[in-house]
């Protein structure tokens, strides 16, 4: 059965069968030759078990017919499918097994035509990692190899994940083959289900660029063919193989007993799952690139595939200080407070219905005090009940993203289109982001905006832009040209989540830039300092951001 991963190539039936094994310990920093081995072969099991200690800083590679740089470059841990910085996790499928108690197994037949050669490298600087135990099965043949396609295997990581929307790259290749398979891990620091439902995987497959061609996904569990949640089940090509806590368990109020509830999955949970391309393989003529939606979640993923040489070099593995679980990050890499020069203060508005004949409409002169009425029909954010009179409510851009679920903050179950949706926006509403920018010129710019369905753009009540995606299968990013005037001026982004239930991602990005590019400066922005903060659940996580010291919300921010 694994056989027809090489398919329509074939293996010689004619072979002598081979076993390698091997004992060593490693200090921090040394390397060892596992197996060197001369001819053309197959490898056919790999079992590998160690002093279960720092696993991430253990890292393998894997050489195949004399190449310079390895085809497999993989921490030990998440090679064979353990995530999370654990040292074991029960892993039961077709390709891979991790025994009780630390036995690691990998059964992905490896084709080489010259020589095979594995290596481990201790990168830790701390200790020495005794009782490695290796042993490898292997097929030599007399004939030659008419197997084009040599295995690989690449491990990526990012903590927090990518800003809202930006898809994660798990794979980037050049050249003809098949994807095997990707081990999936996350660890949900995100308050919502967007971990699952921010977009799932898309196959740019032979020069897609926009968009995918063939493959794509619109959620986490389903690309494991689980559906409403993540719960553990393993299959021979698909599965959950860790999940803690279990989704949807909680202890209803004044109830003894835990009971099932939903399906969302709870804040700070651990998920790992897989997916391999057996049944249904995943082809490549020319090129691949496979990504995944992301947001603010601890993620890594393993990447498994064949292709013919030479590959594309890999980039770099990450210091060992960012590879560990929860690892500490820099100011850069966090969702921080307002910062000058990169964050755009905004205040927002809604959520409100979206009336679907003709949209709110921003006057030319807004007054951020006067008060809008919702007639959103759900218990909603802080308990909206229609008529509900809503005011403007200060917030920033973080990283280019406003966050419009993080703002809005829905507390208790919407029914949406006959689904419970636990802790999303409700579909058919709008919602208004303004940012009031001073130019001390004219000057022309180019406002570059994503959307996930439909997004107008207004300047100084003008419609500017309307931009729609019918079926979004991915962040959209479009350039909108903006001729600013001397003075201050009104940009609002009015945002909708009507036609497509991606419930999770719901952000908008916003980026000034100049006719060439570049982030545009010598802008000034309104603080919007006078205004009610709001509030927000990444305050568990990262610090508040603290209001700009002004004596009137009109006084401006120089962002220079």
């Amino acid at each position: 059965m694994l056989d027809s991963l090489l398919s329509p190539h074939e293996l010689p039936k004619r072979f002598s069968q081979h076993r390698v094994y091997s004992l060593h310990a490693l200090a921090p920093g040394k390397s060892v030759t596992l197996a060197d081995i001369e001819g053309a072969g197959c490898i056919r099991r790999l079992f590998l078990t160690m002093q279960p200690k720092r696993l991430r800083e253990m890292v393998l590679r894997l050489y195949w017919d004399g190449e310079k740089t390895p085809s497999v470059e993989c921490p030990v841990s998440d090679f064979f499918g353990i995530g999370h910085d654990h040292v074991t996790a029960p892993f039961k499928s077709l390709l891979f097994y991790v025994a009780p108690r630390y036995g690691y197994n990998c059964y992905i037949p490896m084709p080489f035509s010259n020589s095979a050669r594995i290596t481990l490298t201790n990168q830790g600087t701390k200790e020495t990692i005794a009782g490695i135990n290796f042993k490898i099965g292997y097929q030599m043949y007399r004939e030659p190899l008419n197997v084009p396609y040599r295995f690989h295997a690449v491990w990526r990581r990012v903590m927090p994940a990518y800003r809202r929307g930006a898809p994660f790259t798990l794979l980037e290749a050049k050249g003809a083959g098949k994807v095997i398979g990707v081990i999936y891990h996350v660890c949900k620091r995100d308050w919502d289900d967007r971990w699952s439902h921010g977009g799932g995987d898309q196959f740019f497959i032979d020069g897609d660029t926009a968009e995918p061609t063939y493959l794509y996904g619109i959620g986490g569990e389903d690309f494991a063919h689980h559906a409403w949640g993540l719960a553990t089940g393993d299959g021979p090509y698909s599965g959950a193989h860790f999940v803690h806590p279990e989704p949807g368990i909680k202890q209803a109020e004044g109830a003894s007993a835990f009971e099932p509830h939903g399906w969302e999955q709870h804040d700070g949970g651990k998920y790992s799952m897989y997916r391999f391309f057996i049944p249904d393989p995943t082809e490549f003529r020319s090129s691949i690139r496979l990504v995944f939606g992301t947001a603010a979640n601890e993620i890594s993923a393993t990447t498994y595939w064949y292709q013919n040489e030479p590959h594309a070099s890999f980039s770099k593995l990450p210091p060992i200080e960012k590879r560990a679980f929860c690892s500490r990050l820099t100011e850069e890499e966090t969702w921080s407070p307002l910062r000058i020069g990169q964050d755009i203060p905004i205040a927002v508005l809604g959520p409100t219905t979206d009336k679907r004949t003709r949209p709110w409409w921003p006057d030319r002169k807004l007054d951020l005090k006067k008060p809008y009425k919702t007639d959103v029909r759900q218990p909603y954010g802080d308990v909206i009940r229609p008529p509900y009179p809503m005011r403007w409510r200060r917030s920033n851009i973080r990283g280019g993203f406003i966050d419009l679920a993080a703002i809005h903050r829905p507390k208790s179950g919407l029914r949406a289109r006959g689904l419970w949706n636990y802790r999303s926006l409700p579909l058919g509403v709008l919602s208004h982001q303004l940012v009031r920018v001073r130019a001390t010129r004219p000057r022309k710019l180019v406002l570059r905006v994503g959307l996930e369905d439909r997004l107008w753009v207004w300047h100084n009540g003008r419609s500017v832009a309307t931009l729609h995606i019918k079926e979004p299968k991915a962040w959209a990013l479009r350039d909108v040209k903006l001729k600013l005037g001397t003075g201050w001026q009104d940009i609002v982004f009015t945002a909708s989540q009507d036609r497509w239930a991606r419930w999770s991602a719901w952000a908008v990005y916003a980026r000034f830039l100049e006719e060439d590019g570049k982030i545009a400066e010598g802008l000034q922005f309104d603080s919007f300092a006078k205004l009610d903060p709001t509030p927000e659940r990444w305050r568990e996580l990262w610090p508040p951001e603290e209001p700009i010291p002004c004596d009137d919300y009109r006084d401006p921010l120089a962002l220079v």
